[in-house]
């Protein structure tokens, strides 16, 4: 997390870092991302940037729990406590729409969360390190989604667990690098249709029937 010197900076100062952060890890990925290039974006020098953040792993954790935040993912799994097998599919859907919808203010969003993906991919981040732990918490989300469909019998119980949680991460990679290659095309409608489509997608791919 952010040293305490970050939090007591001017709440504007704080958001010109992190939306060049963002910008930048979404153009570059985190391996390629440079924080020279993040800070000369930001006015800030490369001396007081460690009074901030401990490194660039600190960094990227904060801007990615900050959008995540302002997006509202963090409360993507909870699915109501209601919810059958009726509702499953199109519960789902509300959810997904939320943070699509919430994105078209945040153009750096589906990319950021990209470099977030690609690095659990790619098994950079192992351990107990904080971005590891991140990673994992995220992605149970994803799995807890999964689980409580196959619960309900909507979501196919004949694979096993790893692959259709790589079947599901495949799919919505796809989906997100179709959205930044036509990011300049969509607006809010486009995003929700957008939402919808992936669900869709889903329910075809995991789904029973």
């Amino acid at each position: 997390m952010p040293r305490p010197r970050f939090d007591k900076l001017p709440a504007a100062r704080q958001l010109s870092l992190i939306e060049a952060a963002a910008a930048e890890f979404a153009a570059h990925g985190y391996e390629e991302a440079s924080i020279n290039r993040i800070l000369e974006r930001a006015e800030v020098s490369k001396g007081a940037a460690y009074y901030y953040f401990d490194d660039k792993e600190d960094l990227f954790l904060t801007v990615v729990r900050h959008y995540l935040s302002e997006l509202g993912i963090e409360d993507f799994g909870r699915l109501p406590a209601t919810v059958t097998a009726d509702t499953f599919w199109t519960s789902l859907a509300e959810l997904y729409r939320q943070p699509f919808v919430r994105s078209a203010d945040y153009p750096f969003a589906f990319g950021l969360m990209r470099a977030a993906a690609e690095l659990r991919a790619g098994g950079r981040f192992e351990g107990e390190r904080p971005l590891a732990v991140f990673i994992r918490e995220m992605f149970s989300i994803l799995s807890a989604l999964l689980k409580r469909g196959q619960e309900l019998g909507v979501i196919r119980t004949d694979l096993p667990d790893d692959l259709l949680m790589a079947w599901v991460e495949a799919l919505d990679d796809a989906h997100d690098r179709w959205l930044l290659r036509h990011w300049q095309e969509l607006h809010r409608d486009s995003l929700s249709a957008a939402a919808d489509r992936l669900v869709d997608a889903l329910r075809r791919l995991v789904g029973t029937a």
